[in-house]
């Protein structure tokens, strides 16, 4: 009775070597997805938390400042005119203009709603890393760079288990682990010499270009704030910061809605008012 092929020992090298780098490969590809669909989101999270009160809040003043500047503007246009300012067409044509104000307003609100939701819900530990095993095992079953030939079937498995995976839905991702399982798994043919180092070559670029993907993502906001994220002091510094700008704007609003009340009740006629 004949026993299993014996393979070339070059083959068997290549091979083993392969299997490695395949791994290591499926690896990155999980990192650069934790990264992206999980990290990035909860640092975002976090950042609004922690600043995005205060950032609101200095928007909105700004907002109420450069409206009454702009009021005070044409206000100030009829008066130059021999006009009495028409307020109800004033509020009007400030509600057209500053349209993109309120539109920064509304999804600064809601990026802070989306951030207190977000952590409100996040995972407990033993149940983030369910999730990320769940994922790697899905990378590498279903990943289309390391898996060539997958079927249609298996490609809206993949398509679903990143959504899964993006949205942090552990019973999703466990029934796709399943499913995947029995679609069965792409079988390799045998191989070549020369295609074996092929492989090896494009494994090795690859791998390449993930880390240097991997390097880029870390290397830009908000992953670069994670220092200052967790230091209080800095926190502290930075919302004092944006108190005192908030402070300003506030005190310079109601110098201007002084000067619009004085246009309004004394007519008075000159210089519109500066943007300082």
């Amino acid at each position: 009775m004949s026993g299993p092929p014996i393979l070339h020992p070059e083959i068997q090298r290549l091979g083993d070597e392969n299997t490695l780098l395949r791994e290591e490969l499926i690896g990155l590809l999980a990192e650069a997805d934790q990264l992206v669909q999980v990290v990035k989101p909860n640092l975002l999270a976090i950042y609004q938390a922690r600043i995005g009160a205060w950032e609101l809040r200095f928007l909105r003043a700004q907002w109420e400042t450069a409206r009454v500047r702009r009021e005070i503007e044409m206000i100030q246009a009829s008066l130059n005119r021999g006009q009495k300012p028409d307020l109800p067409e004033i509020e009007g044509l400030l509600d057209l203009e500053f349209l993109a104000w309120q539109e920064r307003v509304r999804e600064a609100a809601e990026r802070l709603q989306s951030a207190e939701h977000r952590l409100k819900h996040l995972l407990p530990p033993a149940e983030g890393q369910e999730l990320r095993n769940l994922y790697y095992a899905l990378v590498k079953r279903l990943h289309p760079d390391v898996n060539p030939g997958l079927t249609d079937d298996q490609q809206r498995l993949w398509h679903r288990a990143q959504a899964a995976y993006a949205f942090g839905d552990l019973h999703e991702l466990r029934a796709l682990a399943l499913l995947a399982e029995k679609s069965g798994a792409v079988a390799p043919a045998p191989k070549s010499l020369d295609r074996l180092r092929e492989d090896q070559a494009a494994l090795a670029r690859q791998i390449a270009e993930m880390l240097k993907r991997i390097e880029h993502i870390e290397g830009a906001p908000p992953f670069t704030l994670r220092p200052q994220l967790e230091d209080d002091a800095w926190l502290a510094r930075r919302r004092q910061e944006l108190d005192t700008q908030i402070e300003q704007q506030q005190a310079q609003c109601n110098a201007l809605v002084a000067h619009r009340q004085h246009l309004l009740l004394d007519g008075t006629h000159g210089t519109i008012f500066g943007q300082n």
